[in-house]
C-alpha cells in the first residue's frame, strides 16, 4: 500500500506516538485530521504544514462524542483513506485497594471510545477508492495478563476483540484491518513509569514498524519481538506455570509489583 496523498485520521496525535506518526505521514503527502482532547496542543502539527492539517476536538471518554465526531469529519471530507485510532489512557490497579472509578475510566476511553470513533469514521472510510485502511493501537499486554494491568490491559484485549471481528465483516467490503501491539514505546507517558520496561523502543523506531506494517497490510503489527514472543509463550502454557513466572519475575524487581503495559 502506497502511504502517500491519502486522508488520514489520527486519535490522540498531540504527543507521544500518535504525534509522531502524524509527523512522519505529513512528511510523506498526505491530508491529516488530527483529534485529541486540546486544540492548543495540536497546533504545532497544523503550524507544519497549515494546508495538510485539520484538527477536531473531541474528549471521546464523552458518551456524546460518537454523533459529534462523525458530524465534524463529514463537515471535512467526504472521504476517509486511513484511520489510526492512537487515543489510549494508562492506569494501574493497586489489588489492595481496587478503584472502580479507574476500570471505568480507562474502559471509556480505551474501548468505549475507540468503538465510538470507529462509528464517526467507518461511513467515510468506507467510501475510500484507495484501499480503506484501519488501524487500531492495542498493546503487548493484551497477550497476556500481567500485575496491576486490570484495568489497562483488559480494555486493550477488549479492542484487539473488537478489531478481530471488524476484520472479519469488512473483509468482504475491501477494508484492510490492522491491529498494532506495541511493548513499551519511549514517549511521555511511559517515561512517569518507575518499574523496569524490557524491550523498551524509541518513538522513531515504532514509527518506522508500524507504517513498514501498514504499507504490508499486515493483520497484525507486534514489537519489540523478544518481549511479544515470550508473552505469547506464557499463554500457551499452563497457567500454573505461567502464573508462578511472572509471579517470580515481580519479587525479582526488588518489590515492584509493576511489570506492566504501555500507555498511548
Amino acid at each position: 500500500m502506497n502511504l502517500t496523498d491519502r486522508w488520514i485520521w489520527i486519535t490522540g496525535a498531540s504527543s507521544g506516538l500518535g504525534l509522531a506518526l502524524a509527523k512522519e505521514l505529513l512528511k510523506q503527502g498526505n491530508r491529516l485530521i488530527v483529534t485529541a482532547r486540546s486544540r492548543e496542543k495540536l497546533e504545532h502539527l497544523s503550524g507544519i504544514s497549515p494546508d495538510n492539517v485539520w484538527i477536531v476536538v473531541s474528549d471521546i471518554s464523552n458518551s456524546q462524542s460518537a454523533e459529534d465526531l462523525k458530524h465534524k469529519l463529514a463537515q471535512i471530507t467526504p472521504i476517509i483513506d486511513t484511520v489510526i485510532l492512537n487515543a489510549g489512557n494508562c492506569e494501574y490497579i493497586d489489588i489492595d485497594h481496587f478503584d472502580m472509578d479507574s476500570v471505568e475510566r480507562v474502559t471509556q476511553v480505551n474501548y468505549l471510545g475507540f468503538a465510538r470513533c470507529v462509528y464517526a469514521a467507518l461511513p467515510l472510510l468506507l467510501k475510500s477508492e484507495k484501499q480503506p485502511h484501519l488501524v487500531g493501537i492495542s498493546s503487548a499486554s493484551a497477550y497476556f495478563g500481567l500485575p496491576r494491568a486490570e484495568a489497562y490491559g483488559a480494555s486493550k484485549a477488549a479492542l484487539s476483540y473488537f478489531l478481530d471481528s471488524l476484520r472479519v465483516d469488512l473483509h468482504h467490503k475491501g477494508v484492510v484491518v490492522s491491529t498494532v501491539y506495541p511493548g513499551f514505546v519511549d514517549t511521555p507517558l511511559t517515561r512517569k513509569n518507575d518499574f523496569p520496561m524490557p524491550g523498551i523502543v524509541s518513538t522513531e523506531k515504532a514509527v518506522k514498524i508500524i507504517l513498514y506494517g501498514m504499507m504490508k497490510m499486515r493483520n497484525q503489527i507486534s514489537f519489540p519481538f523478544l518481549l511479544v514472543i515470550f508473552l505469547k509463550f506464557l499463554k500457551l502454557i499452563p497457567y500454573s506455570w505461567s502464573t508462578r513466572l511472572v509471579q517470580g519475575m515481580v519479587r525479582q524487581n526488588a518489590g515492584n509489583t509493576d511489570i506492566g503495559s504501555r500507555a498511548t
